[in-house]
């Protein structure tokens, strides 16, 4: 029997204004969902003023942007929920690949080269998480409630504004067709500490890649940064191209690295709980 070594890696720690986080960060037992939406690429480079980032322009014109929801079951840090809206960039600082699509094709993060995802919005149910989440990777956490359900083929899932009786945006849909293949790692690009920085997840998991049976996305009367995004974007007048999902993730969030010199812009949500800056 072949030994799992998965989690068998060497770790050093954080000290965040919640706590100790260890590093890199253990998912054992992940449910995702992830939704990938073209949207034309004028909605989506505003959004990324400041950043020192660019999103990829892909064979159709389009930039490609996910919404992706994560029921983190069991964690290195208490369990919680979390919802992210991530466009694939490259860093301006760096020699643009000109092709993207192939990048995703290859299993290991490490060969991504310039290539990864930039998180506009990504509301958490926990405020470890929020800290560490902000603090150590710079990412645009807030805490509130992330209501859902995954059953079988179908799921649900909503964001509630932290400020207001009122969802920030509610996902209902049906996953169709599709084929089962292994995960490959994912790769995100955050800005902190005047330097962007290069975060790789190592991803290990059966994912299966569906067509969209009316994946139904609405926005509420939500005011909330993220209700603007998702406005913005357009995604409630588009339907997802490609449906990923499993219910058996493990991932390691890794501590990242610095890849460029770039003024950090300010978080777009303010810090919350009593225990300091998160």
């Amino acid at each position: 029997m072949t030994r799992d070594t998965f989690f068998e890696v060497p770790r050093t720690f954080a000290q965040t204004s919640e706590g100790r986080v260890d590093l890199p960060m253990f998912f054992y037992h992940v449910g995702v969902r992830h939704l990938n939406y073209w949207v034309d690429y004028e909605r989506v480079q505003p959004l990324l003023s400041g950043t020192g980032l660019m999103p990829c322009r892909f064979f159709n014109h389009k930039a490609l942007v996910s919404l992706i929801f994560f029921d983190y079951r069991d964690v290195s840090i208490p369990a919680y929920q979390e919802v992210t809206i991530t466009v694939v960039v490259w860093p301006m600082a760096l020699k643009d690949p000109g092709v993207y699509l192939p990048v995703f094709l290859k299993r290991k993060g490490e060969s991504w080269g310039n290539v990864g995802g930039y998180v506009l919005d990504m509301p958490v149910t926990i405020p470890e998480a929020r800290a560490a989440g902000r603090e150590i990777w710079g990412y645009p956490k807030f805490e509130t409630s992330i209501p859902f359900r995954l059953t079988g083929k179908s799921f649900a899932f909503e964001v509630k504004d932290p400020d207001r009786d009122c969802p920030i945006l509610t996902v209902e849909g049906m996953m169709g067709p599709g084929i089962r293949t292994r995960s490959t790692d994912l790769v995100t690009f955050s800005n902190l500490n005047d330097r962007i920085v290069r975060t790789i997840v190592d991803v290990d998991a059966p994912m299966d890649l569906c067509l969209s049976r009316g994946a139904r996305l609405s926005v509420g009367p939500s005011n909330h940064g993220m209700a603007a995004h998702v406005r913005d974007l357009g995604l409630e007048t588009i339907q997802p191209f490609l449906i990923m999902s499993s219910d058996s993730m493990r991932t390691r969030l890794n501590q990242g690295v610095a890849i460029a010199p770039w003024k950090t812009p300010t978080l777009p949500y303010p810090p919350q709980g009593k225990r300091g800056v998160s």
